[in-house]
């Protein structure tokens, strides 16, 4: 009870402040100073995140010497808790979070010593360069006396931190540690024996041993509050010099010092809901430019909402609380056997090393991760016959792929195969590459003792190189290598990229030389494509493509791909609503490279095995928000390019339908679809034309252009022409009739058993 009164407290301050703010900002003057700000974001995003960085590196340097974590770990997990907190209780709920999401790789004081010494130090080096940026603002700028007072105030109390920091860095002793036994003495209680007072002071002993240890960790402490303090500043200035408010870098760094005691000052409130605004407005109008106190407000709101809606996407998971939970699954039911695939690689001295890159990925991690999304449990890998190279990059496979086992003897082999044993046995050898897909088709195939199966990718290609096989002949680890070794040998046919992206066939690849692998890159690119691309679609991916297997060595992933390009939509509507040529053509060719680069997140996905139903409704989310920010953008644009207000109404329109549209597609998604949402064009394209009409093939034909891998380039044709606000007319026509045609043809759509087998 006392919680959620602290909350509501703090949100209804937060909400009082908001309107105190809303009533001090004339909207036409804040409407018209923040439709200049659309080119500046990008710029103030930029510092945002420099800031960002620079925090991280500053919180690196908190561990302890030896610390097992890495940056972009780091960076990862301070994101995602600065969204959580922005959304709760800012500085409170987040600091807690860095610490569970970190206990995989620190303990639990080392990182809460980080935490408290980032936090610390950010709080005290702040508050000296607010003392130094009021010194700077009482000599430099013209102040009215109650402001004047305000600055004093501030640099009066900054002197008091830096002098009292000063005497703990210069000191040897401890403070809570005498603190809390003298009043246990004074008082009789027993504080200091407390679990919460025991855990206080390891922290504050450990904080101080770090503080007073390392003279560059002092130095780097410094030198990243002052960076973050300068990049917010300059944020400050690019917003405010883009809003037509004149500024100067001393009136800029001034607006930072008031936002930053502001911010630390309502740092109880969710989402700084009001601190914020107000803050915002305070602080321009102390240097005597109130104009720019909204644009500067709103640029900072969605600022904030921006890094918190990345921090969310990437938030990290425990890899210790995963394996718990998976320990807690496994011991909550018993296990007799577990799946099992044998991997048989070899580097010989004129084939292709295993540590080649096929893909963006090496061939012996295309083909374990394969096996691991197939649902083999144990992939018993045969070291003794590759290369260092190889050798390196199967024992960091080993920590990070789950299931996989080494083994370098007959003897390690026979054991690992009579551990839980499962009665079949898959097995792939050097120079075979198969999709997740065929190995799981393998796992039908129970073949009788003495009885070595292959494993076909086709009905034309029965040789896949992938054997299935009893355990008994399993054990027999020469003979499974030399009959996999027989099938890469010969020149049986394979299935092409074409034949798998139709779901004819399933991917398998021969690689045993330089030629063989051109010829699979080329194969599993292809066969990367969606059956349902159109030739638009299909020219987008040969662009999408290389960029996704670049992006494969990076640790972004498909869903964050996903939010990233969303962010690029939006921007992109942001442009079209200003109504200017320029302006709407940049747009547009933001929108297209948006378009072309939207392939990325479902081809990173695929190519590394990271398909899963939550990234297809992040895509189709963030697909249909790219359609709500487009229409809304040109909507507000072609009023302000033709002065005509009933663009409003036929752009309303154009919204309907685009949501009635969304609603029936969602609900064909989730009734038809079977659990795989991917599959929703081809099996509605397939039953809106199962009773062919004039209409049903003449709309079906037509929707490709309403398409995202189509729609892009008819609206940069439309923006060179200068004639956008006709997009405008054709969305709302377009997207009336779909809808309707849904409707129609609703009962086609669902069919008879209204889903489908997965």
């Amino acid at each position: 009870m006392r919680s959620r009164l602290v909350r509501l407290g703090a949100l209804a301050v937060g909400t009082v402040l908001f309107l105190a703010a809303l009533y001090y900002i004339n909207i036409d003057l804040a409407v018209g100073t923040v439709r200049r700000l659309g080119p500046a974001l990008p710029v103030a995003l930029l510092f945002s995140g420099l800031w960002h960085l620079a925090r991280t590196w500053a919180w690196a340097w908190c561990f302890p010497e030896g610390r097992t974590v890495g940056f972009l770990r780091l960076a990862r997990v301070r994101l995602a808790a600065e969204a959580f907190s922005y959304l709760t209780l800012r500085g409170i709920a987040g600091e807690p979070l860095k610490v569970v999401l970190l206990s995989d790789r620190v303990s639990a004081r080392d990182a809460a010593a980080a935490v408290a010494l980032e936090r610390l130090a950010y709080m005290i080096v702040t508050t000296l360069i607010v003392g130094v940026g009021s010194v700077a603002a009482l000599t430099g700028l013209s102040l009215s006396p109650p402001w004047s007072s305000v600055f004093r105030a501030f640099a009066i109390g900054a002197a008091v931190v830096g002098f009292l920091t000063a005497v703990v860095i210069c000191g040897r002793g401890t403070y809570l540690q005498a603190l809390l036994p003298g009043i246990d003495r004074r008082l009789g209680t027993r504080i200091a024996d407390g679990r919460i007072s025991r855990f206080a002071l390891a922290i504050e002993a450990q904080v101080l041993e770090l503080v007073r240890g390392n003279p560059w960790r002092l130095v780097v402490l410094l030198t990243a509050t002052v960076l973050s303090y300068l990049f917010m500043g300059l944020e400050a200035w690019i917003i405010l010099r883009a809003s037509g408010t004149a500024i100067t870098a001393n009136g800029a760094l001034a607006v930072e010092t008031f936002s930053r005691v502001a911010s630390f000052a309502s740092a109880f409130i969710p989402a700084n809901l009001g601190a914020l605004e107000a803050s915002s407005l305070a602080a321009v109008a102390a240097i005597g430019a109130m104009t720019g106190g909204a644009a500067l407000a709103v640029a900072r709101r969605l600022r904030g909402l921006f890094w918190a809606g990345i921090g969310l996407a990437i938030y990290p998971r425990s890899a210790r609380v995963q394996e718990a939970s998976q320990d807690e699954m496994r011991a909550s039911r018993p296990v007799p056997s577990r799946p099992t695939i044998v991997y048989l690689p070899e580097d010989r001295s004129r084939g292709v090393p295993h540590a080649t890159r096929l893909a963006g990925l090496p061939i012996a991690e295309r083909v374990m991760r394969a096996a691991a999304r197939a649902g083999y449990v144990r992939i018993i890998v045969w070291t003794a016959d590759v290369g260092r190279q190889t050798r390196k990059l199967l024992q960091r496979l080993s920590r990070s792929v789950p299931g996989v086992v080494l083994v370098s003897s007959d003897h390690e082999w026979s054991i690992e195969l009579r551990d839980r044993p499962s009665p079949y046995v898959t097995a792939v050898g050097a120079g075979t590459v198969v999709s997740s897909a065929l190995l799981e088709s393998a796992g039908a195939i129970r073949p009788a003792p003495g009885e070595v199966t292959d494993v076909p990718a086709a009905a034309d290609s029965p040789e896949s190189g992938v054997l299935r096989m009893s355990l008994v002949d399993a054990l027999d680890r020469e003979s499974v290598r030399a009959q996999l070794q027989a099938r890469v040998q010969r020149n049986g046919q394979l299935p092409s990229g074409v034949t798998v992206a139709n779901g004819a066939a399933k991917l398998a690849l021969r690689i045993r030389n330089r030629h063989d692998l051109r010829h699979a890159e080329a194969t599993i690119r292809r066969a990367s494509y969606k059956d349902t691309d159109n030739k638009l679609a299909q020219f987008n991916r040969r662009i999408s493509l290389p960029i996704s297997i670049v992006l494969m060595r990076t640790p972004i992933t498909p869903n964050q791909v996903s939010v990233l390009l969303m962010g690029v939509g939006l921007y992109s509507a942001w442009l079209f609503s200003m109504g200017q040529y320029w302006t709407g053509v940049l747009a547009a060719a933001l929108s297209l490279a948006a378009s072309i680069l939207d392939g990325c997140d479902g081809e990173i996905a695929r190519l590394k095995y990271q398909e899963s139903a939550l990234g297809c409704w992040i895509e189709t989310f963030a697909d249909y928000a790219y359609y709500i920010a487009i229409f809304t953008g040109l909507t507000v644009g072609a009023v302000r390019q033709t002065r005509i207000e009933a663009f409003y109404w036929i752009g309303g329109l154009a919204l309907a339908g685009t949501l009635l549209s969304f609603a029936f597609l969602i609900y064909l998604r989730t009734r038809i679809t079977g659990g795989r949402p991917e599959r929703l064009h081809a099996i509605a394209g397939e039953r809106f034309q199962s009773e062919p009409t004039l209409w049903s093939r003449l709309i079906w034909r037509v929707s490709f252009t309403a398409t995202r891998s189509a729609m892009p380039y008819g609206i940069l044709a439309f923006a060179l022409a200068y004639a956008l606000p006709a997009i405008v007319f054709l969305a709302a026509l377009g997207a009336n009739i779909y809808w309707l045609s849904l409707a129609v043809k609703l009962r086609s759509l669902l069919g008879d058993d209204e889903t489908v087998p997965a």
